[in-house]
């Protein structure tokens, strides 16, 4: 996303909407580089546990400046499932939206057990639903 105005993010949050017991999420917030694309991490949560459904919470204290790019991230461990959005959701930062119906929101990684803690590499378009994050700003 690109920064309206200067803030401070002061909470970021997602909504489970399937639970298992022993699933987590981790959410975290990424600066970008002079291109714009993901750089390295600006918070990164604990494990927020996801053995029951409803409203997860991850309070940060993130300055950001209007004007630039940042990255939300999610990184689910467990067979979960997370309220989403599509092309009304974050607009495409990367990419072009003429490569196919649904617009490029970001990247994604695989084979994940923790949320990186620098610039994430072998990165491919995300071109598919993505989780609604909510992000508390003051």
């Amino acid at each position: 996303f690109t920064a309206l105005e200067d803030a401070t993010i002061t909470a970021l949050e997602i909504q489970c909407a399937s639970a298992q017991a022993n699933a987590t999420t981790y959410l975290g917030i990424y600066a970008s580089d002079s291109n714009n694309d993901v750089a390295d991490p600006l918070f990164t949560s604990d494990p927020i546990s996801c053995s029951t459904t409803g409203v997860k919470n991850a309070p940060c204290n993130v300055q950001i400046v209007k004007g630039k790019v940042y990255w939300l991230s999610v990184l689910a461990i467990g067979s979960l499932s997370f309220y989403s959005n599509g092309q009304d959701s974050l607009f495409s930062i990367k990419g072009s939206p003429s490569t196919s119906p649904m617009l490029p929101n970001g990247y994604y990684t695989t084979n994940n057990t923790s949320m990186a803690q620098s610039a994430p590499t072998s990165k491919l378009d995300n071109i598919s639903y993505l989780p609604r994050v909510m992000f508390a700003t003051t």
